[in-house]
């Protein structure tokens, strides 16, 4: 395109939005195509002259004629391409459905406690002043990313993943926590009177879980049926799902946190330190749900603390998994 026309154009399009303006250019049959400039822009559509109404979607020619040329356009349905056809249809479809009958990507929020050895959850005498107040205690994990391997249909799988938890321990006695050696406990102190005295981990987590879904998702048969689903996508309304297994988790960051009043004075004191705990978990794990509830259970198999002089406590989890990601 020349320089000229190129500028000619230009003109029209700065033009058109400051008017409103229809036209209609006749074509072959009963058709024609419709132009409205306006404050909006530009739309071109080709309609049928008995009812102005109807888009015209079928073939059909254009003809302009400028004073040294004939343009000709010619309108005709888009043929499917090979990105539309069933097979590939059908593997997307498939990447949906695992995707929707997968019930570990999201966050999950809950208590979070130990199991001592006399069997009390989060207080009592074996936890070596350490007990807990357990509904300050929380948990919370971001599961980011999974991935699972189908058996044969959608309704089991292999399920493994990725994501990061923390782990608080809120401490409901006025204690110290403290570690000499290999030993960790807690120490009574009068003063000061500690407004929120916890333990936090952090950490990453793998699943390997195996996953069962009730709900029927037949795959279509037919293109038609195939673009329709894609549209629509697949619902977890009144499936059933069932997971279990184990969840190995890696602590990367501990930090021991303190805060209380100093004469009116709001302070916090954080120390970081290994504190004699092991700085991985493994879990047995347990999540259950309907639709898109989903409510999870964790029980470690391995304790809290190293070996050695620091009370044997058994971290455990329970929750529900609020966003599905």
């Amino acid at each position: 395109m020349t320089t000229k026309n190129l500028l000619l154009a230009a003109a029209i399009l700065v033009a058109a939005p400051a008017f409103a303006q229809e036209d209609t250019t006749a074509t072959e049959g009963h058709h024609a195509v419709s132009l409205t400039l306006g404050t909006n822009g530009a739309d071109v559509k080709l309609i049928d002259t008995r009812d102005s109404t109807q888009i015209v979607e079928g073939y059909d020619t254009l003809r302009l004629e400028t004073k040294r040329k004939h343009i000709t356009i010619l309108f005709e349905p888009k043929p499917m391409s090979s990105a539309d056809s069933l097979p590939s249809l059908l593997k997307e479809l498939r990447r949906k459905r695992r995707s929707a009958f997968t019930h570990w990507g999201g966050m999950d929020l809950g208590l979070n406690s130990f199991i001592a050895t006399d069997g009390r959850f989060g207080d009592g005498p074996e936890t070596n002043g350490l007990a807990l107040n357990n509904w300050r205690s929380r948990y919370l994990a971001f599961n980011v990313a999974e991935w699972k391997v189908e058996f044969g249909s959608h309704h089991a799988g292999l399920l493994t993943g990725m994501g990061i938890e923390f782990r608080n321990y809120h401490f409901a006695d006025n204690t110290v926590l403290t570690d000499v050696a290999d030993t960790t406990w807690g120490v009574p102190v009068t003063d000061p009177d500690f407004t929120k005295n916890k333990l936090r981990q952090i950490g990453l987590r793998v699943p390997l879980l195996l996953e069962f879904n009730t709900k029927r998702a037949p795959m279509p048969t037919t293109v038609e049926e195939a673009v329709a689903q894609r549209k629509n996508g697949f619902s977890n309304k009144n499936n059933f799902h069932l997971a279990f297994g184990v969840v190995g988790s890696w602590y990367f960051d501990t930090m021991y946190k303190k805060k209380f009043n100093d004469e009116g004075n709001e302070k916090k004191m954080r120390s970081k330190d290994d504190f004699n705990l092991l700085p991985y978990n493994v879990a047995a794990t347990v999540r259950i749900g309907f639709g898109d509830l989903t409510l999870f259970a964790e029980y470690s198999l391995t304790t809290l603390f190293k070996d050695g002089g620091s009370p044997e406590l058994v971290p455990v989890a329970i929750g529900v998994q609020l966003l599905d990601f």
